[in-house]
């Protein structure tokens, strides 16, 4: 009877936090953007411009004002190595703007256009970042960055490094002049680290 309790609590515990858990996804910066070239040759540069948008209800890492402000993100990276479908780059450098002048609104045509705001967040890629093709116009994006500089590094706390870059790649009409890829992927924050224990050592918490 003890255990069927125990297996009982454990029970209703999910129920009423495992459905919150999907409610939304956690804090992240999502974007979405083009590149105008991808590199062949290792030395070459890739350049990614995109803007954040989150899609007005997905929640950043730190405050951001989409009503009056734009925020745009750059990405950087030198090609290191190909095998088959896979580009290995690095180093790699991440910068996050926000610019609150709608004159300078972001423009494909105009690349300056992403990085005339103030920097809040800049940082690198931790190793890698991995671009991967699985057919001729579909592929991933993922690598791990850490925050070292920008206006709003300090809103972040000791929680600067593990982030992780993921998303997807299509190669297709739909483009602007000039721009042969698009990357739709997101930055989710860094889990806080915690302290591993067994469920005897937990239980051993609550007896007398």
């Amino acid at each position: 009877m003890k255990l069927l309790g125990i297996a009982c609590t454990i029970g209703l515990c999910l129920m009423f936090t495992v459905p919150g858990s999907f409610a939304a996804d956690p804090p992240n910066f999502d974007f979405l953007g083009h590149v105008a070239s991808v590199p062949t040759q290792p030395g070459g540069t890739l350049q990614l411009l995109s803007v954040i948008n989150n899609n007005g209800v997905i929640p950043t890492p730190i405050p951001l004002d989409f009503t009056s402000t734009e925020h745009t993100l750059v990405i950087e990276a030198t090609l290191l190595s190909q095998s088959g479908n896979v580009q290995l780059y690095s180093p790699g450098t991440v910068r996050l703007y926000s610019d609150s002048g709608p004159a300078t609104a972001h423009d494909f045509a105009n690349p300056s256009t992403f990085s005339d705001g103030t920097l809040i967040l800049s940082g690198s890629f931790s190793g890698n970042l991995t671009r991967q093709l699985f057919t001729t116009s579909l592929g991933s994006t993922v690598g791990n960055i850490s925050w070292s500089g920008g206006s709003r590094l300090g809103e972040l706390g000791s929680n600067t490094s593990g982030w992780a870059l993921g998303g997807g790649l299509s190669r297709g009409a739909t483009l602007p002049s000039g721009y042969v890829e698009t990357w739709d992927g997101k930055i989710d924050q860094a889990t806080v680290a915690v302290n591993t224990s067994t469920w005897g050592a937990m239980k051993q918490l609550y007896r007398p």
